[in-house]
């Protein structure tokens, strides 16, 4: 924060202030550095950056609760464009993170992360993909659109020593299912080429006119597919892989039952179809380690395992 400020004293260059939209709005260009700044401001999707975003390499967003730094030039390279995207980009990624915490502490009960849910969040567009949490803050870094700022930030507050599919499953199945800004619903998966395209279908999906509810429908397609194909490469890892595929997966010892059978998609299935049955609170307390399977639901993983099975067999027929 000190050099930012010192930046600004010495080469700043004030482009222009907006009013009445948060404490001392700003938005200013740091022509030594080479980076936007932008703090105060309450509604990003109207944010209108200068001229001389032209020049700059790189855009800091300081907001309620959040820091956003992105690479403008990773961005281009993307093929997003700052005046007319890159508003909105950071308005969702500010409403998501606000909603996740506000349907966790509303609904997750006593499993609540209280102390990892209220630091701030740092997030970075920048050339890597991790998160990391210590006691100032959770720091999330991807480098592409579309790579889940609401994935990482889930599974920060997870904070497991060995993610397994139920984290992994969690991580979709709330970072896409429940909350309405996910980044994802952006580049839909589902076309007429993939081979869970006509249960999507059959489940209601328009896919014309896609909201994240319909990705609860889309895992329990893609289940429903890998039930007839089996767990082999026929979509990305995510789909027809078991989550020891899966970048992300560290429980590499003493494997949980779930972990072969399962692929992030039809854990985040999997994890819905728990969620209805016995509630958001159980499914958190169990995703967050504080209680055991046969503690959360009443009954061991393999018997739950065959209940969903055969009510997605029974609810997406097969062809």
């Amino acid at each position: 924060m000190k050099r930012i400020i010192a930046a600004l004293l010495l080469v700043c260059m004030p482009i222009c202030v907006l009013t009445g939209c948060g404490s001392q709005p700003s938005i200013e260009y740091d022509a030594k550095a080479q980076i936007v700044y932008v703090k105060g401001i309450d509604d990003y999707s109207e944010l209108s950056f200068p001229d001389e975003i032209k020049d700059a390499q790189a855009v800091d967003v300081e907001g309620d609760g959040f820091k956003f730094h992105a690479y403008l030039v990773l961005l281009r390279q993307l093929g997003v464009d700052e005046q007319t995207e890159l508003p909105g980009l950071i308005d969702r990624t500010a409403k998501s993170i606000s909603f996740i915490r506000q349907y966790l502490r509303e609904n997750a009960g006593a499993a609540y992360p209280s102390e990892l849910a209220e630091l701030p969040v740092v997030i970075k567009l920048d050339n890597s993909y991790d998160y990391q949490t210590d006691e100032e803050q959770i720091t999330l870094k991807y480098n592409e659109i579309g790579t889940h700022r609401e994935f990482l930030y889930l599974l920060a507050l997870m904070n497991s020593d060995a993610v397994g599919w139920e984290h992994l499953g969690y991580a979709w199945y709330v970072g896409t299912c429940i909350d309405p800004y996910t980044e994802v619903i952006e580049q839909w998966p589902v076309v007429p080429e993939l081979p869970y395209y006509n249960q999507c279908i059959a489940g209601g999906i328009d896919p014309d006119n896609v909201t994240a509810a319909d990705y609860r429908t889309f895992y329990d397609a893609c289940a429903r597919v890998s039930f007839e194909k089996g767990l082999t490469h026929w979509g990305s890892y995510c789909e027809s892989l078991p989550v020891t595929a899966e970048p992300d997966f560290s429980r590499f010892k003493d494997k949980e039952k779930g972990d072969t059978v399962l692929t992030a998609f039809t854990a985040a299935s999997f994890l819905a179809w728990l969620d209805e049955a016995y509630g958001f609170e159980q499914l958190s307390l169990f995703c967050f380690g504080q209680k055991t399977f046969e503690e959360a639901f009443g009954k061991n993983f393999s018997v739950a395992y065959k209940e969903w099975r055969m009510w997605i067999t029974e609810t997406y027929p097969a062809e």
